[in-house]
């Protein structure tokens, strides 16, 4: 359980950061933070399907970002694509306008969310084109691609807008990937530092 909590902090540390950098007026920010089953994505993907756009980032690959725009609007998208409101009404499909927004949206989170990992762990990561993931088939088809199925945690985060709006984002790590943080003293040193930012920036979730 140690080693699921020392990679708990480094995401949820690269994902504030990452938000922080999208929108540095605070608009848009991480709300909620926990690790679930993930047998709850799965019997979510059961029940009422699954509408997510993911990203393999890394070779390998490291991790699985998926992003679930099912409770978010134009306003939070348009904002964090710095879109003009007008930009938006002069678009006649807009079920095909959505989806473009969810995916340039997902692109620019999964961008800066690779590039703080990548300064966190001294190596390059980069994000994939998307894919979407609209079934529980493909979600467990996802689990056994990073290698240890049902066995591994999903990081479960709300990022919220200002009016409410939500975008759920699940991030999967690949059991290589929680070996190599397991495996690097400095970083496990510096998220066990109560001093250091990974310990002061926390929460409560």
């Amino acid at each position: 359980m140690k080693r699921i909590n020392l990679v708990k902090k480094l995401i949820k540390k690269s994902l504030e950061e990452s938000l922080a950098r999208i929108d540095p007026t605070g608009k848009i920010k991480l709300s909620e933070f926990s690790v679930v089953p993930p047998s709850d994505l799965i019997i979510q993907g059961l029940l009422g399907g699954l509408h997510l756009v993911g990203f393999a980032i890394g070779d390998g690959p490291e991790l699985i970002m998926a992003l679930d725009f099912n409770n978010s609007s134009a306003a939070v998208l348009s904002h964090i694509l710095k879109l003009k409101k007008n930009e938006i009404l002069e678009v006649c499909d807009v079920k095909e306008l959505m989806e473009s927004l969810f995916k340039e949206v997902g692109n620019i989170i999964a961008g800066q969310f690779a590039g703080r990992l990548s300064n966190f762990l001294g190596e390059g990561l980069l994000p994939s084109v998307p894919f979407l993931i609209s079934s529980a088939t493909q979600f467990e088809r996802v689990l056994y691609c990073l290698g240890d199925g049902m066995r591994l945690p999903v990081f479960a985060g709300v990022i919220e807008g200002e009016t409410g709006d939500r975008i759920e984002v699940y991030i999967i790590p690949s059991p290589d990937f929680i070996k190599e943080i397991e495996n690097n003293p400095s970083l496990i040193r510096e998220l066990s530092d109560e001093n250091s930012p990974f310990r002061r920036g926390e929460h409560g979730h």
